[in-house]
């Protein structure tokens, strides 16, 4: 084989390779350091029906009943069991004097993790409303909103406090600080 042929071969691997190598890095940084969208969990909906009594009126052997007619049941949430040192999650935006309609628009729907739990807050274009706070084990929840643009949720145990604090103005924004003694 000439010379000249042999290293134009040499150069084309060693080009393939570098390509290749450099592709894979560049596939694995954008892959890890893409962005979450941001989730929303709700609460499953529970329809309850009222039981109701068998009529000692009606014989076994009747005839055939019909099936009743759709009625339209309102849905409630089933309460989730209480322990002493956690509360259930709250679902109801809370309102500081504003409506649930002033929180459309604007950024949507935002989700941060901490120690203490999961809170997801809807940024609004006039309001930010709560739609979740899921304590961890062993922490309890409280909410604050003295205006509707600025939202404080709590998760407190008997050793740390992680508090998240949601506001849309100067621009949508949400920070935790983590407190353990």
């Amino acid at each position: 084989m000439p010379r000249p042929l042999r290293y134009l071969l040499i150069w084309l691997c060693c080009t393939a390779l570098t390509v290749t190598a450099a592709f894979l890095a560049v596939r694995f940084v954008v892959r890890s350091t893409s962005p979450l969208p941001p989730t929303a969990r709700a609460l499953p909906t529970v329809f309850s029906t009222p039981s109701a009594p068998p009529s000692p009126l009606v014989p076994a052997t009747s005839a055939p009943r019909t099936a009743p007619a759709p009625t339209r049941r309102t849905p409630t949430a089933t309460p989730a069991p209480r322990t002493p040192a956690t509360r259930p999650p709250t679902t109801a935006p809370a309102t500081g004097g504003h409506t649930a309609s002033s929180c459309r628009g604007g950024v949507g729907v935002h989700s941060m993790q901490s120690v203490g739990g999961r809170v997801t807050f809807n940024m609004g274009a006039d309001a930010i409303c709560l739609v979740s706070a899921v304590p961890a084990p062993g922490f309890t929840t409280s909410t604050d909103q003295d205006t509707p643009d600025t939202l404080t949720v709590t998760f407190s145990s008997a050793t740390h406090r992680s508090e998240t604090t949601g506001s849309i103005h100067p621009q949508p924004q949400a920070v935790t600080r983590e407190v353990s003694w």
